[in-house]
Parts: structure tokens; C-alpha cells; sequence
């Protein structure tokens, strides 16, 4: 124990120095994030609070409501964990920086797994343990779980975390290992194969549609029972929600029994997955670190690139084309996209079985409704991507970034080099997005033309506040990708995308409310479509804002640095 400690003492150090370090600029923007942090969190809090305090208002079914909405957000907890720990235990395990230095020390084996065990536990968990917080909170609050229910949630949630961890590292390992160097891009295509079909079927797992269905049962009675009955046995997510639901809903459960279940694979998963890093992770290392074969330079690519790049300046366009080669180049970054295709198909799935034919609710309205709902989780989608590849793209830089300083390139230029190659693909994906939901949802056209043009505003916002945060937090010391967006940095680019997006989205809340009146009433909204003009031009000053402030704090950042350094 005192090696692990040992391991991950320069961590915790660092932690420290960063902490004591810094004057009075630095504990105001500390105190910033800080007050951000509760106010989102307040902020999650209430709005489950709110649809909780609903189902309950339904009576006889309301538990049960609450049941399939707390396995559903558990099972999405653990399906994210789950490939989170995949791509982190990777370049923890096989690709940081400093395996060589502690590899060539006297380290043993169980100790030097187990520390990095822990080191991808916390970066891939910590952002799913502090949104699980005011779920928990809510869930406690309204159905009155009391001392009992947190307890539970003390004991229950550090193994819910520790499993996915040892079943990456497991799954990791032996893919390295039974995978040649010169595979390593099939390997993570592996890894983003598995998390589509994995992520899919814990989807279909769920079974969401039951909630809006009861006519598929012959009785309310068996309906109920269906709903107070887990979608699967076999997922750690459904023990944990039984052992919930005995605190919170008095449902009678064999809790020690899960618990039971939880314990045994969080103390054996660890166990046996260190048995198997100590027999093959010396020679899975090694063949990760065999040079790798050449390849020709491929022309279409270059010809292409060239092209899409002409309209920029000659210092943007060498900085995009040297982005987008080093993209191509690193699996750990492009095999990312595996995981994107994955939720897209999960996003749009839920659109397609949406039974807005079966709503007391007249279905326009409806689909009005749930498509202005479509333009907030459209914008957290796009700030999730965002996270993971717009705001690393500074700190990806590394050690070369000091190098660029010596070199014809201004830190403005750089910049808004960064800016414009993700704002583009992200703009795509997020048009792509909102059109083929708006389009299962057979939204009126009025209603599609404002959600593509919302959308493509706030794609500007999203990316350069991504850019600029990144800028204003780097992070060029990194031994793995996978640090960069779990950093501190990460979380003020979370918390400013979705203040950026709920802004944007209340601005427009009450022009579109009108509109969908007047289109209920005469068949068209497109009269009225002049009461979204302010609306409008308000999103257009927040993005406007959104774009330079990120941008100019982040270029002022690394001014500083240039001049410190």
C-alpha cells in the first residue's frame, strides 16, 4: 500500500503546488469556478427535482416512473464510465509519458497496477460521480430517502465506479497484448467498435419505451410490474437501482444480496485483471513501443486539404493542415469518432420512437415543444464534442508549442487557426444533428429554419469557447491525451458551454411559444415569425460575446506565458 501511495504522491503533490500557488488573480478565478460549479449544480438539482415532484403526482405510477428514470440514468452512467475507462486505460497504462521512468524503477507489479488503476478511475470518473451528486440529491429530497439512502449511496457508488475501471483496464490489456505494434490503429478501432454495440444494446437494455406504452400490457397491474422491474439482472446499473429503491420506494429487495454482488466483482474485477497486467504488460508495452512501419505520403489528402484551407491566411492554413495531419496520426484522438457515431445513432433513436401520436397533448404542439427541448441537448451534444477535441487543441501543442514562438506565427493567428478547423466539422455535426431529429419529428418549417439557424450561431460560441478556454487553461505537460479535457480547464469549458447554451435557449423560449400558438391556430406560423427577430439578434450578441471573450482571454493568457517563459 505504501508503494501505490508512493506512485501516486506526484499527483497528489502537484494537486497541492497548484493549490498554494498563484496571487490573487488566480483564487478569483478559482472562486468563479467555484460559484459556477453550485450554481449548475443547484441548477440540475432543481430540474430533477421538478420532474421527480411530477411523477410523484402520478398516483400508483409515479414510483415506478421514478424506478425506470433512476436505472435509465444509472445505466448511462455506467455505459459512459465504461468507455471512458477504455480510451483513458490506454494511455495510462500504455501510452503516458512516464512509464519509462517508472518502469525502469524497482516498482512491483501489483503496485504499479493498482496506481494506475486508480489515476484512470479518477480521470475518467470524476466528471460522472459530480453530475451523479444532484441526482442523488433530488431522488433523496422528494421520496424522502433520509440518512439511510446516502449511506447507501456512500457504500454503493465507489464500487459503481471501481468496476467499468477494472473491466477497461482488463479489456485493454489483453488487446495490446494479443495485437501487433503495427495494429495498434485496429485496436482502437476495436475499442470504438465495442463501445458502439456495447453502448447500443445497454440502450436497448433499458427499454425506455415501456414508460410511454401501457397498452402493450393486458392489465395496469401487469404494466405496473413491469416497471418496477429491472431491464436486466446482469448490470451492475440494475444493482445499484434495486439497492436504491429499498431507501427511497420501501421496495422489498434481497439488498444484502445485491450488495453482495456489487462488493464481489469490485474486489474481484481489480484482482484478477492485476493477474493478468503482471503476466503479459511487460511484453504488451513493449510492442507498443516498436517503431512503427512508413507509409507514403498520401496526395488526395493533401490535395484536399489544400483546398478546403485556401480561403485562410497562409499562417492558419499551415497550423490547420499540421492539425489535421496529427489528428489523422494519433488513434487515441480519431478513434474517438467511434464513440461520437455511437451516440448519434442513440440520439436519433429516440426521436424515432417518441409516441407523440399517443399524447393527450396535440401532436403539432407536441413536436414544437420536444423541438426547442431538441435545440438544449443538441447544444450539450456539441459542447460534449467540443470538450474532447476542440479544447485539448491548444495543449496539444506540447513541448512544440514554445518552439511555434520562434517561428513567423502570431499567437492570434494560432488562435484563431485552432477556431476555424474545429468549427467547421463541429457546425456539420451539429446541422446534421438538428435536421435529422427536426425531420423525424416532422416539425413545421418555420420550426426547422430556426433551429438550424440557432444551432449554427451557438456552433460558433460552443467552438470558440472551447478554443479559448483551452488557451486560457493549457495543459502542455500532459503524459496523456485523456488528462487534457478531465482537467480543471475542462470543467470552467463545461460550465461556460452550458450557461452559453441555456442563455441562448431562454431567449428564444417565448417567441417560439407564439409562434407554435399562431401556428396551431391558422395553420402557420410563419406571420409571426417576426416576434423571433429580437430573439434573434440577442443570440447573435451572445455569440458574438461568446466568440471574442473566450478568444482574447485565452490569447492574453498565453501572451503571459510567453512573457513569463
Amino acid at each position: 500500500m505504501a508503494q501505490i501511495f508512493l506512485l501516486l504522491s506526484p499527483i497528489f503533490r502537484a494537486w497541492k503546488n497548484g493549490l498554494r500557488a498563484g496571487g490573487r488573480t488566480r483564487w478569483l478565478r478559482r472562486l468563479v469556478l467555484l460559484s459556477l460549479g453550485i450554481g449548475f449544480w443547484f441548477g440540475a438539482y432543481w430540474t430533477i427535482k421538478r420532474v421527480l415532484v411530477y411523477f410523484q403526482a402520478v398516483h400508483d405510477l409515479g414510483p415506478a416512473l421514478a424506478y425506470q428514470l433512476l436505472l435509465i440514468i444509472l445505466l448511462t452512467f455506467f455505459s459512459m464510465l465504461l468507455f471512458s475507462n477504455l480510451i483513458t486505460a490506454l494511455s495510462t497504462f500504455f501510452l503516458a509519458r512516464d512509464l519509462d521512468l517508472i518502469l525502469a524503477a524497482p516498482t512491483p507489479p501489483s503496485a504499479f497496477f493498482y496506481s494506475r488503476l486508480v489515476i484512470t478511475m479518477g480521470n475518467s470518473s470524476w466528471m460522472v460521480f459530480l453530475f451523479s451528486l444532484p441526482v442523488f440529491a433530488a431522488y433523496a429530497s422528494v421520496f424522502h430517502g433520509g440518512a439511510l439512502f446516502y449511506l447507501w449511496v456512500l457504500l454503493v457508488l465507489p464500487l459503481f465506479l471501481v468496476i467499468p475501471a477494472a473491466i477497461g483496464a482488463l479489456i485493454v490489456h489483453l488487446m495490446v497484448y494479443l495485437l501487433p505494434a503495427r495494429k495498434i490503429r485496429d485496436l482502437f478501432f476495436f475499442i470504438g467498435l465495442f463501445a458502439f454495440v456495447l453502448l447500443y444494446f445497454l440502450f436497448r437494455f433499458a427499454r425506455p419505451e415501456r414508460l410511454v406504452e401501457p397498452e402493450a400490457f393486458g392489465h395496469f397491474l401487469e404494466f405496473l410490474s413491469a416497471m418496477e422491474t429491472p431491464s436486466s439482472f446482469l448490470l451492475p446499473s440494475s444493482w445499484a437501482t434495486e439497492i436504491f429503491a429499498s431507501a427511497l420506494f420501501q421496495k422489498p429487495v434481497e439488498l444484502w444480496f445485491f450488495y453482495a454482488l456489487l462488493l464481489s466483482y469490485a474486489l474481484f474485477l481489480p484482482l484478477a485483471t492485476s493477474w493478468v497486467s503482471a503476466a503479459v504488460y511487460l511484453s504488451a508495452w513493449s510492442k507498443t513501443q516498436e517503431s512503427r512501419q512508413g507509409r507514403r505520403p498520401w496526395g488526395f489528402l493533401d490535395a484536399l486539404l489544400r483546398f478546403v484551407t485556401h480561403p485562410f491566411p497562409e499562417a492558419a492554413k499551415a497550423i490547420m493542415i499540421k492539425d489535421v495531419k496529427s489528428f489523422l496520426r494519433d488513434p487515441s484522438q480519431w478513434s474517438q469518432l467511434f464513440l461520437l457515431a455511437a451516440l448519434v445513432v442513440v440520439y436519433l433513436y429516440n426521436f424515432k420512437v417518441l409516441p407523440l401520436e399517443r399524447s393527450p397533448i396535440p401532436a403539432a404542439s407536441l413536436r414544437i415543444v420536444v423541438s426547442f427541448a431538441n435545440l438544449a441537448l443538441a447544444g450539450f451534444v456539441l459542447s460534449a464534442v467540443a470538450i474532447r477535441f476542440a479544447f485539448p487543441a491548444v495543449s496539444l501543442e506540447g513541448k512544440a508549442f514554445w518552439i511555434l514562438q520562434t517561428a513567423p506565427i502570431s499567437l492570434r493567428s494560432l488562435l484563431w487557426g485552432k477556431f476555424w478547423l474545429y468549427l467547421v466539422p463541429l457546425l456539420f455535426f451539429g446541422e446534421i444533428l438538428i435536421f435529422l431529429s427536426n425531420l423525424l419529428l416532422r416539425v413545421p418549417s418555420w420550426m426547422m429554419a430556426l433551429s438550424l439557424v440557432t444551432v449554427f450561431l451557438m456552433t460558433f460560441g460552443i467552438t470558440a469557447i472551447g478554443v479559448g478556454v483551452g488557451a486560457l487553461y493549457p495543459k502542455f505537460d500532459y503524459d496523456h491525451v485523456a488528462e487534457i479535457p478531465t482537467s480543471f480547464g475542462g470543467a470552467v469549458c463545461m460550465i461556460l458551454s452550458i450557461a452559453f447554451i441555456g442563455v441562448t435557449v431562454m431567449a428564444e423560449a417565448w417567441p417560439i411559444y407564439l409562434m407554435a400558438m399562431e401556428g396551431l391556430g391558422r395553420g402557420s406560423g410563419a406571420r409571426g415569425a417576426w416576434v423571433a427577430a429580437p430573439s434573434l439578434a440577442a443570440v447573435i450578441v451572445f455569440t458574438v460575446l461568446a466568440v471574442l471573450l473566450p478568444i482574447r482571454a485565452g490569447l492574453n493568457r498565453l501572451d503571459a506565458m510567453r512573457d513569463e517563459g
